[in-house]
């Protein structure tokens, strides 16, 4: 099978370039004392800060392969790889949320398009990993 490959949700992703946002009342004052070190810094500050978010915002959220999911959350610095026979269930949570136990790893929720949500469960689906019966 292909690898399936999904990303963030784009409420997350649009959210990501309020980090520019500390760099607008710093303009002002820059602006009033203009020297030409300032402005390259706070250039130079611009640009790695939109670099980043752009940067974050074109990695995938998840991938999958033939063993197993690998998930690149925006707190970890690499992958965390939960192999299909190490997973346990899945919970879904609303039409664009779902949550993934797995036996080596804390459970994980994500935020993806609605559409995503039901690519990745019938991805699950077919490894046998089955939805968390609700318990009352």
């Amino acid at each position: 099978m292909a690898a399936l490959i999904l990303t963030t949700h784009p409420v997350p992703r649009a959210a990501h370039y309020l980090y520019l946002l500390p760099f607008l009342p710093a303009l002002q004052p820059l602006l009033v004392n203009y020297r030409m070190v300032d402005m390259i810094i706070y250039l130079a500050g611009i640009v790695l800060v939109l670099f980043l978010v752009i940067y974050g915002n074109h990695r995938p959220l998840l991938r999958s392969g033939r063993e197993g999911l690998s998930l690149y959350l925006h707190y970890r610095h690499t992958a965390e790889y939960h192999p299909f026979s190490g997973m346990i269930d899945y919970k879904r949570l609303s039409g664009n949320r779902i949550t993934l136990y797995s036996k080596n790893h804390r459970p994980v929720i994500l935020n993806m398009k609605k559409k995503d949500v039901e690519k990745l469960i019938s991805r699950l689906e077919e490894e046998n990993i089955h939805a968390t019966e609700n318990k009352k």
